[in-house]
């Protein structure tokens, strides 16, 4: 291969955080014009070289060729202007602005050198967003748009300054399915174009979709690159965790009996402000050792359906009621003294508070049952003896129990809310988006947990946008369109072109 193939290479790449090596000696060619794919496990240095690459952190050592010439990138304005953009997890954008002020930030079309030109700008958006066929309005605010959309104006703001490698962090981390494929066929769109995209993902769906050559990090160290077409998903699982994966749920496993309902709603209804419904007269029943998935495109009243069951939000009619017991009108903290363990979609808002550590997060709803508190003061030993067995159990990377639980990477906080709930053996378990932001291998074991707590017989009701996820866990899957249950199907008797019907508000059809 030679070197002008190749638009940028990585040589030797290393970078300490005080005592933590996050990359020891890492090595990436990406060519011109593809789409290369870089993947591993959480923790595994994927966000860390692409922040070298953009100057956010500066490495220990290695060396960094673009476009056949040694750089150094000592801050992000260096990186733009050598034709470096990034596309961060999280949105950088000002929500009160329009999308084509967002566009042109820090950077705005100017008339006399003084005034920003707001028709200049309108009318420069509008080319970029015509010529990528990215379906936006630039006066829209972004405020009003959806997360999506959000993620294509991230997207055309490194473009609208000739970025020729773009790099998407983790892109479809917060996306529904529906915008995940579109977002694919943007990829695949710049591409066309002669764009080179670096992809971060560890959804190996994604990696085969869209890529054309595939590159492996694992703790800190390049492992691997393939052609895409030349390796399976098996493959590419095994690269990034060391060993083989299995994601295969109940698949193949024989029927199994289960016993009375343990969580009950009966027409339960929630409007809005407005009067609008928003769940509109639920009924469900979740079985002792049972897992009851909810299948459905993200904003169809998933959110409110958990909140409602977790007492975050009052219901207008109908009722809950959890083992037996009418549980509507209970506060939070009584229906978790009932039995109700629950991890939200938004562990940062709902799950943890991030300020504090990882110790007193992970205890919140333990202190009593695992004998944390005695006579009223918090046994230091016994607490970190606990959070320490979360943290080997559930493989909390880079977590010791004193430190605040916002220094974790997301999927890392995710596992310190899985730790919690599960920690307390409840008879129902409500889990929403359970292994959003998780790796492969981490979701294995999320996987193998939920299983475990069905077979001793608590009732799980699992809410997630993975459909793949929902029928690998599922013995009864319930679709939700537009705040109501569409169906509940035998696992057995479903398949994904029934449930996708369903999922747009379509009806079964019967033979």
């Amino acid at each position: 291969m030679t070197t002008d193939e190749n638009i940028l290479v990585l040589k030797g790449i290393a970078k300490r955080f005080g005592d933590k090596v996050a990359l020891e000696h890492v090595d990436l060619q990406v060519r011109r014009g593809e789409v290369h794919v870089l993947c591993g496990e959480n923790g595994a240095g994927k966000s860390t070289l692409m922040n070298i690459l953009v100057g956010i952190h500066s490495p220990d050592g290695g060396q960094i060729i673009l476009d056949g010439k040694g750089v150094t990138i000592a801050d992000p304005l260096i990186a733009s202007a050598l034709g470096i953009g990034m596309v961060h997890q999280h949105f950088t954008l000002v929500p009160s602005m329009s999308v084509a002020e967002n566009l042109f930030l820090g950077r705005h079309i100017r008339r006399y050198g003084i005034f920003s030109d707001r028709r200049a700008m309108n009318e420069r958006a509008r080319e970029l967003i015509d010529n990528y066929k990215f379906a936006l309005d630039p006066e829209a605010r972004v405020s009003t748009l959806s997360v999506g959309q959000r993620q294509r104006v991230e997207i055309l703001k490194a473009l609208a300054f000739e970025a020729k490698l773009l790099i998407l962090d983790e892109p479809t981390a917060v996306l529904t399915p529906p915008e995940v494929d579109e977002l694919l066929k943007v990829i695949a769109s710049l591409r066309e174009r002669g764009r080179t995209v670096v992809f971060i993902t560890h959804k190996l769906r994604e990696v085969k979709a869209v890529s054309d050559r595939v590159t492996v990090l694992r703790q800190g160290r390049s492992i691997s690159t393939h052609i895409t077409t030349d390796v399976s998903e098996e493959d590419i699982a095994r690269d990034m965790v060391g060993r083989d994966v299995f994601l295969t749920g109940r698949e193949g496993q024989p029927e199994r009996s289960f016993g009375g309902a343990v969580l009950e709603l009966d027409n339960v209804t929630i409007t809005n402000s407005a009067g609008r419904l928003i769940l509109d007269s639920i009924d469900l029943e979740v079985r002792a050792g049972e897992v009851l998935g909810i299948a459905g495109v993200d904003g169809n009243g998933q959110t409110e359906l958990a909140e409602a069951i977790a007492g975050l939000m009052p219901i207008q009619a109908g009722s809950i009621r959890l083992a037996g017991d009418d549980i509507t009108a209970d506060t939070v903290a009584e229906r978790q003294a009932a039995g109700l363990g629950f991890v939200p979609e938004d562990r940062l808002d709902r799950g943890l508070s991030s300020d504090m550590s990882i110790a007193e997060n992970m205890a919140a709803t333990n202190y009593e049952r695992y004998g944390v508190l005695r006579k009223g003061y918090v046994d230091r030993g016994r607490l970190n003896a606990f959070t320490e067995d979360g943290i080997k159990r559930f493989d909390i990377r880079g977590a010791k129990p004193k430190i605040p639980v916002g220094t974790l990477s997301g999927g890392n906080m995710q596992k310190v809310v899985l730790a919690r709930e599960f920690a307390r053996d409840p008879k129902v378990l409500l889990i929403s988006q359970p292994t959003r932001g998780l790796d492969i291998g981490a979701s294995e074991f999320v996987y193998s947990q939920v299983l475990s707590a069905a077979d001793k017989g608590n009732g799980v009701l699992l809410i997630s946008s993975e459909l793949s996820e929902i029928f690998a866990l599922s013995d009864r899957i319930a679709v939700i369109y537009s705040g109501r249950i569409m169906q509940v199907l035998e696992r057995n008797e479903a398949d994904e072109e029934t449930v996708g019907i369903l999922m747009n508000g379509g009806k079964r059809q019967v033979a």
